[in-house]
């Protein structure tokens, strides 16, 4: 199988995004790149190991736009405000391996609510944060995708079939219901990531955390159940 880490980034994040890939970059075998906005390539990206991309504006869901044709990978979504630990892909896969690959794995996550949800970053009865120390495995509804993997020939997913582009942790987990994947946050510890915090721009959550009207109406179009896998 083979290990690849896949990022959107834009101009304003070049910066951070080379930090990122220097901290994975001895951990994977390909790293592909989504670049949203680039008129040209940065002297950082142009790496053996490196493949990347320039089209339309596809934002976060940029980092899934290798998924689709891909098989036998392990597949890592990464974003480009964090650091990654040294063991990252091996922590991640064995955790991977420990249910059949039928699961994805990820740091950050939530289960929402039952019935109809208010708001799709209030109404939680969990919320686990990848930059804070989770003590326990813990199965999931919605997962974090830019710090997760899964196995391509496990779970499937196009990103053109996203009804929008901006929230890939519920289209993917939607679709992850859709597949009967599990969603598992791993237990890791409060330093485990690193956080390089963008200098530009604004990040997804606090652009959307006071205005989620339409990640509401996301959540509140199906019913979630959560997938529990049976170790091997």
């Amino acid at each position: 199988m083979k290990i690849t880490f896949n990022m959107a980034t834009m101009p304003e994040r070049i910066d951070g995004a080379c930090k990122t890939i220097d901290s994975i970059y001895e951990q994977a075998d390909l790293i592909r790149l989504y670049l949203n906005n680039f008129d040209s390539v940065p002297e950082c990206f142009k790496k053996d190991k490196i493949e990347y991309h320039q089209g339309e504006d596809l934002k976060s869901s940029g980092k899934l736009f290798f998924a689709k044709n891909n098989n036998d990978e392990y597949y890592f979504c990464v974003d480009d405000d964090l650091i990654y630990p040294s063991t990252y892909a091996n922590d991640m896969i064995k955790k991977l391996n420990e249910y059949n690959d039928d699961i994805v794995v990820s740091l950050h996550g939530k289960t929402l609510k039952g019935g109809k949800k208010n708001s799709y970053f209030r109404d939680l009865r969990i919320s686990l944060h990848c930059l804070k120390e989770v003590n326990t495995d813990t199965w999931v509804q919605v997962i974090g995708n830019g710090v997760s993997a899964f196995n391509t020939n496990k779970l499937k997913i196009d990103y053109k079939k996203f009804r929008y582009l901006y929230m890939d942790d519920i289209m993917i987990s939607m679709e992850m219901q859709n597949q009967n994947i599990g969603g598992l946050v791993m237990a890791h510890k409060k330093d485990y990531l690193k956080y390089n915090p963008p200098t530009k721009g604004t990040t997804l959550h606090s652009t959307y955390v006071n205005n989620d009207r339409t990640q509401t109406e996301m959540v509140n179009s199906i019913e979630w159940k959560t997938l529990i896998k049976e170790k091997k």
